[in-house]
């Protein structure tokens, strides 16, 4: 499944106040999307054209424009526009604008109130999130970090049989549906809501799971922490897998959250683990209780 319809109503993007000599201004980020979002394939369905307002005429304009509607985003600022994904199960994303009051917009997954970080890469991220389609997040040299899929399960379960690998992480559940439970909650809960996560760490040149990678969100002291974590399966080990994926996580951290530092948390034995949290410049900072464990805290600045 791919992105190909962005469905509108330019007249619901209109911005232009009663004091604009002219009468319809859109927004430049909204200019610079629709002038630029062709090159990616993508073709713009403008309801007013076509007076689309029910979803029967809808579904003949996307026919006309050889779409089916899991083509589609629809991006809409009024209810009755939004109620037509609803009806046609499109993905959409609401937009609030000011000129519109007393709009609920409250069908769509996600709400935006401009459009200056808004281009093909997010719709199409919202466009995955609707249909459950992981997310590549970060990309490195010989990897790439992408959310989990249940489907990364029976290789994970064979990953973490490896030896040594649970010595300092937690195990997976053993009830294998118990962890399949907990992928779907992570997956619709924490990158949804944060944006981050741990996510799965494929090998480029062969497609090859080789262990996980990202973030975890820690109380450290009463406050929210953000923590650096990963497991590299045993076979690709001693690669420089773990240093390449940390790097990029890192720089994803200090462009992509707002957290002014970031934590390891690691045990006094893992000589391995201390050494890598060193070597990406982390700074020893104390011991601390963390759920019953003495941990050593390594911090990093992320911002200065």
């Amino acid at each position: 499944m791919a992105l190909r319809g962005l469905i509108l109503s330019l007249g619901e993007m209109n911005t232009a106040g009663p004091e604009d000599l002219e009468r319809f201004v859109m927004e430049d980020g909204l200019t610079e999307l629709l002038d630029g979002i062709y090159r990616y394939g993508v073709q713009i369905v403008n309801l007013d054209m076509f007076q689309a307002d029910t979803g029967e005429k809808l579904k003949v304009v996307l026919e006309l424009h050889r779409l089916e509607p899991e083509d589609c985003l629809l991006l809409g600022a009024a209810d009755r526009t939004l109620a037509l994904a609803e009806e046609l199960d499109i993905a959409a994303v609401g937009y609030r604008n000011p000129l519109l009051p007393g709009q609920s917009l409250s069908g769509p997954l996600i709400q935006i109130e401009g459009f200056e970080e808004v281009d093909f890469y997010f719709l199409e991220r919202m466009y995955q999130r609707k249909y459950g389609l992981p997310w590549t997040v970060i990309e490195t040299e010989r990897c790439f970090l992408r959310e989990i899929m249940l489907e990364d399960l029976d290789t994970l379960y064979e990953l973490y049989q490896g030896a040594g690998i649970t010595d300092y992480i937690d195990r997976l559940y053993e009830d294998r549906e118990k962890e399949e439970e907990y992928t779907r909650a992570y997956i619709q809960n924490m990158y949804l809501f944060y944006g981050y996560g741990i996510w799965t760490a494929v090998e480029k040149s062969t497609g090859t799971i080789i262990g996980r990678a990202g973030l975890n969100n820690r109380e450290i002291h009463g406050k929210p922490a953000l923590e650096l974590g990963y497991v590299i399966g045993k076979d690709f080990q001693n690669r420089g897998y773990a240093t390449e994926l940390c790097e990029g996580i890192l720089q994803f951290a200090q462009e992509g959250t707002e957290f002014e530092e970031i934590h390891c948390l690691i045990e006094k034995e893992n000589k391995i683990s201390i050494h890598l949290a060193e070597k990406l410049g982390f700074s020893w900072k104390e011991e601390v209780k963390i759920q019953g464990k003495n941990m050593q805290r390594y911090t990093k600045t992320l911002h200065f």
